[in-house]
């Protein structure tokens, strides 16, 4: 009521020109919009919506901000509320560091299964390689454990105990019909593809899709074999063929053993070389001594102080002289044959004081040495290195030329010399005794092949040597090595 009577006076004050149409329609929505005010609610009063607050722009932690539509009824502030802080944000942990991938863009990464086997045939030794991928290897030891991406030093150790002892009995070779004593194998964890390996480093991981399980065997044969058998008998995960490749001096050929055959048969037919002779050993040119002979000249004495004691004494020999001399002269001959003594005219051992010379005598000596490697038998091989080496150095310089030819890695495979050549610089006599010593430098080089592929590697050596005559002979007695070059 109070609100009407308050129009009144309101409209007493419009103009008269309200009393159009247009205006008659502005007052009507005016007078609705104050009917639809509260009740107790007067003209004069406002609305209080409290101070604006600043817009936090925090939209992943909070609900949205409400918008209030237009035109809305009256809204009383809201009481106010105590801040709440905003909770701290915490960072949270990283995820922990996948493996590194498999690579996939090498050109060692094994793609499927591998079985590859590799006879090498040599002077003296017969070697017999089989390599199969590291994942047929585990999947067969292990069929449910699941395979690693990388294989550790640990477990390389673990997989190389475990096959060891369980193909100790997997390859068997012959020559022609005489089996061959087989070592206990060298089992090795490698990396790449056949024919293209590459040596692991100590304490390296390796990717499972680049690992590789190696198996060699190494035989003692003749230099020369018309006939080789080899059987194969580690058949797993259910393998069926073995492709195989043969080397032999500079050629090459392939084949394939199957497990219902296991055994391949290789027939020389004269393709492989024998291996060069040894080289001579140097003798010492010692002048050839005066025979004197002792016998002779005691029977021939004797005879004759039997004959003046006969004429002195005036007595007569029973048959005449005649007989007595033929007796005397035939004893002559035999006893000159009897009682030989040599007589040395000249000086023992010649000295050596040329570098022509020298070389001659320190050369075949020094290519006698890696010759005698060729040899797979520990005992073989001293035999040889004897014929050149004397005395504390032999035992020394086998173990030496062992180490100097063993391939690096786990390999363990032994370098052949194919290419000798020796230089003496300087010569001077052995201030110990007979002989002399030798400056000199000399060159190995040698080529090795396993896990189908080749190793090349040639040695330079800067040395004293020092030649002692023995038994008519010239040995090298010393060998101080001054300077190794590995090319």
């Amino acid at each position: 009521m109070g609100a009407l009577i308050s129009v009144i006076p309101y409209r007493r004050m419009l103009p008269h020109s309200l009393s159009s149409l247009w205006c008659r329609a502005v007052l009507t929505l005016i007078l609705a919009h104050w009917a639809c005010a509260p009740a107790g609610m007067q003209a004069q009063d406002t609305i209080k919506i409290g101070p604006l607050q600043p817009l936090e722009t925090l939209p992943s932690l909070g609900p949205a901000v409400p918008v209030m539509p237009k035109n809305q009824g009256p809204v009383t502030a809201p009481a106010a509320t105590p801040a709440v802080p905003a909770p701290a944000v915490t960072p949270a942990a990283p995820p922990p560091a996948a493996p590194p991938p498999l690579p996939t863009s090498s050109s060692i990464t094994i793609t499927g299964p591998i079985a590859q086997a590799y006879l090498y045939i040599e002077p003296y030794q017969t070697r017999f390689e089989v390599i199969f991928d590291a994942a047929t290897v585990l999947a067969w030891l292990a069929p449910d454990a699941a395979l690693p991406e990388s294989i550790s030093p640990d477990q390389q150790k673990q997989i190389i105990e475990t096959m060891a002892s369980r193909a100790s009995d997997w390859c068997a070779l012959s020559v022609g019909d005489q089996p061959v004593s087989a070592p206990l194998p060298l089992v090795a964890v490698i990396k790449g593809l056949p024919g293209n390996t590459l040596p692991l480093k100590e304490g390296e991981d390796v990717a499972m899709n680049q690992a590789l399980v190696g198996f060699m065997w190494e035989f003692a044969t003749p230099p020369g074999p018309d006939e080789m058998n080899v059987t194969w008998k580690g058949w797993i995960k259910g393998t069926t063929k073995l492709p195989l490749r043969i080397f032999f001096g500079p050629l090459s050929e392939t084949g394939e053993i199957y497990s219902s055959v296991k055994t391949f048969r290789w027939r020389n037919q004269g393709r492989m070389p024998r291996p060069a002779p040894l080289a001579a050993v140097p003798q010492i040119p010692i002048p050839q001594p005066f025979r004197l002979p002792l016998g002779g000249i005691l029977w021939i004495g004797g005879g004759l102080v039997f004959y003046i004691y006969l004429k002195v004494k005036d007595h007569k020999l029973p048959g005449g002289s005649l007989p007595y001399f033929f007796v005397w002269l035939l004893g002559g001959v035999l006893m000159s044959q009897l009682l030989v003594v040599p007589i040395h005219t000249g000086p023992g051992t010649p000295a050596v004081t040329q570098v022509e010379v020298a070389q001659r005598i320190v050369s075949p000596l020094l290519r006698n040495v890696y010759r005698a490697f060729d040899h797979h038998a520990e005992s073989d091989v001293y035999d040889v290195l004897a014929r050149s080496v004397d005395g504390e150095l032999l035992r020394k310089l086998y173990l030496e030329t062992i180490q100097a030819l063993t391939l690096d890695g786990r390999e363990g495979t032994r370098v052949t010399i194919a290419e000798f050549s020796a230089t003496v610089d300087k010569v001077e006599p052995n201030p110990k005794g007979p002989g002399f010593v030798a400056d000199c430098n000399w060159m190995a080089r040698g080529i090795v092949g396993h896990w189908g592929h080749s190793h090349p590697r040639v040695n330079i050596y800067n040395a004293r040597v020092t030649i002692t005559p023995v038994n008519d002979e010239w040995k090298l007695t010393g060998l101080e090595v001054q300077e190794v070059r590995r090319l």
